[in-house]
């Protein structure tokens, strides 16, 4: 539950964290419109009447978007609840362990593209595959595969393989969408692997099942 509720916390800081950076970019490109139009369309002119003259302060007075006040006090909630509960009341060290690093989260590494051309290999090996089964039992009446002795326990084999990308496939949906399935099914925490770890190693699997089959 303590590695659960780490892991809650790190992400709500770093949603608020974004969401204060969104907040002043926003503002930062609505100041910059605002002067644009006060220097091309002076109140004075014929094309704008002086009532329209826009001025930033007055536009985001007793609002929450000029500084986003809300956002940066929840994150700042959140560094005193992890310090005082993880890091011993350290802010610093808390901050420090809060912060996105690199490879953690949505960022593209190289892990992502040997998946992707492991993955596109046994693509090519699974058309193969049902090429032999299908396509040849069809027009020549003859299949290299199917007709193998060992072709049951193949697909006992291919079962359980599934059965594995299944379970990948699972993982990232709620992953993606923030379940906590590692409670509602009372994991270990410290031994449940992520998705990517998980597809790495289907991936391998499938590999090595249709070089065997072929």
């Amino acid at each position: 539950e303590a590695d659960s509720i780490m892991r809650a916390v790190i992400d709500l800081y770093r949603l608020s964290k974004l969401l204060v950076n969104y907040s002043m970019l926003n503002y930062t490109g609505f100041v910059k419109i605002m002067k644009k139009f006060n220097k091309h369309f002076p109140p004075k002119s014929d094309v704008v009447n002086s009532d329209l003259e826009l001025n930033v302060d007055d536009f985001f007075e007793n609002t929450v978007f000029k500084d986003a006040a809300e956002a940066e006090d929840l994150s700042n909630s959140m560094e005193n609840h992890y310090a005082e509960w993880f890091c011993n009341r350290n802010i610093k060290e808390a901050r420090a362990q809060m912060l996105p690093k690199k490879g953690d989260g949505l960022e593209m590494d190289w892990s992502q593209l040997r998946l992707g051309f492991r993955l596109g290999m046994c693509t090519i090996l699974v058309m193969w595959v049902c090429w032999d089964c299908f396509w040849g039992l069809v027009y020549d009446d003859h299949s290299t595969i199917g007709g193998r002795t060992a072709f049951p326990v193949f697909r006992a084999c291919g079962g359980l393989l599934l059965y594995h990308w299944l379970w990948g496939t699972s993982v990232f949906i709620w992953s993606r969408y923030r379940v906590n399935y590692i409670f509602l099914f009372d994991f270990d925490p410290r031994i449940v692997d992520t998705p990517l770890t998980i597809f790495n190693n289907v991936v391998d699997e499938t590999f090595v099942y249709l070089v065997l089959m072929l």
